[in-house]
Formats: C-alpha cells, structure tokens, sequence
C-alpha cells in the first residue's frame, strides 16, 4: 500500500515535469518564433530598392536586362558568338539559396533560414531562346524586364566568367524544369545580407553601373534617361 502510495506520488510528479518540459518548449518555441518576426519586420522595414545608374556612352553599345520575378532577381547577358554554349541567345544568370531555390524547398518556414543566417547558395542559369531584345521581351512576358545600355565586351566578359564558374561545378548541376532553370552549387553563402539582389549589383557594377547602397537590398531599379 505504501509502495503504491509512493508509486502515485511519483507518476504525479513525472507528470508535472512532462508538463514544465512543455510549457518551457512552447516558451523557446514562441521566442524563436518572436525573434524572426522582429527579423522579418526589420527586412521589411529597413530593406530597399537599389537605383542603378548606367554608364555613359559605352563603347560598342548592346541592352543588358535586370529580370524580376516574385522573390528572385537575375542578369540575362546578350548573345556571345565567343560563348561556347547558346553563342547566339540571351543568356540568364541568378543566384539563390540551394535548399529554396534550386531543390525546390518553398515550404514557408524555408525562408526564415535561407533569410537568417548564411545557408549554401547557388547559380543559375536558363535561356529562353529569345536571339534578340524583341524575342526576350516577348518570351520573358510575365517577368518585369529593365534594360540597361552596356559595352559588348563587358558584358561578353561578364557572361564568360559566369559560364565559367557555372560549368566549374557542373557534375552537380540540378535541373528545375518548371522554371526552365539550371543550377550548380556557388562559392558563396546566401543570407539577407548576400541575396539575388547583392549578387545581380556585383554583376551590375562589372558592366561600369553604378548602384546605390543598401543596409538590406532587395531589389534593383533602372535609372530612367534623363534622370538626376
């Protein structure tokens, strides 16, 4: 009887501690939780549009495209007859979180990771065989096509060097059909602080742009002629 009464008492207690332990998890779970929100509000808040501003009267002038669909943002390049592959396409670079981006992992709390703190990223690369501006524009139609004016030699330069890099870690390369999208693991890490954004204004910058600073980029917009 007493042994029971003992048994009961401690079954009680194991309970009681099940339900601390609970309450605790529940607590670090909410916190967590509370710390992305201030993250997420502090992105919102603070995150901007760049401005690029092209470069004046380059030499052998072509059209050069910032691409912006949903979350993501890319360089498409004009045709290279020096390019070993689609020499006579536009070619499209972007650089995304590997786990989202190029393994297709969109479930919502995804993002906080790729967002917080530094994950692997990846570079992409599609063509839509588009040949001319007219045909990228057409085919690109549901995508917000900004053009920018560039040296041909830097922009062929710019699209041999990320060919490059692309096919440096091809035996990886994964492919999305539903964007038409093909990826290889990159160099770098993605975060907020390092996104398609950041990436597509180093990209910029190569071609003589200039791009104005952000704490937290998110976005790039094309300065109009006649602007400033």
């Amino acid at each position: 009887m007493i042994a029971a009464d003992f048994d009961g008492v401690a079954q009680t207690e194991d309970a009681s501690a099940k339900k601390l332990c609970g309450r605790r998890r529940r607590r670090r779970r909410r916190g967590v939780m509370s710390r992305v929100t201030v993250w997420v509000v502090t992105f919102l808040t603070y995150g901007c549009t760049s401005t690029v501003t092209p470069p004046l009267a380059p030499i052998d002038p072509v059209e050069v495209f910032v691409l912006s669909e949903a979350l993501h943002t890319g360089i498409v390049l004009p045709p290279d007859p020096g390019s070993l592959r689609n020499p006579d396409q536009y070619v499209e670079f972007g650089f995304g979180d590997w786990r989202w981006f190029a393994l297709a992992n969109e479930a919502w709390y995804n993002a906080f990771s790729a967002m917080l703190w530094p994950t692997q990223a990846t570079l992409g690369r599609r063509t839509v065989g588009a040949h001319t501006p007219a045909e990228l524009r057409s085919r690109a139609s549901l995508a917000k096509l900004q053009s920018i004016v560039v040296s041909r030699k830097q922009a062929a330069l710019l699209r041999r060097r990320l060919q490059a890099e692309f096919d440096s870690a091809r035996k990886l390369v994964v492919v999305r059909q539903d964007l038409n999208f093909k990826f290889v693991p990159a160099g770098s890490s993605y975060w907020l602080l390092n996104n398609c954004a950041d990436l597509a204004a180093d990209w910029l910058r190569a071609l003589d742009c200039e791009v104005s600073w952000c704490p937290v980029r998110y976005g790039l917009m094309v300065e109009a002629k006649g602007d400033g």
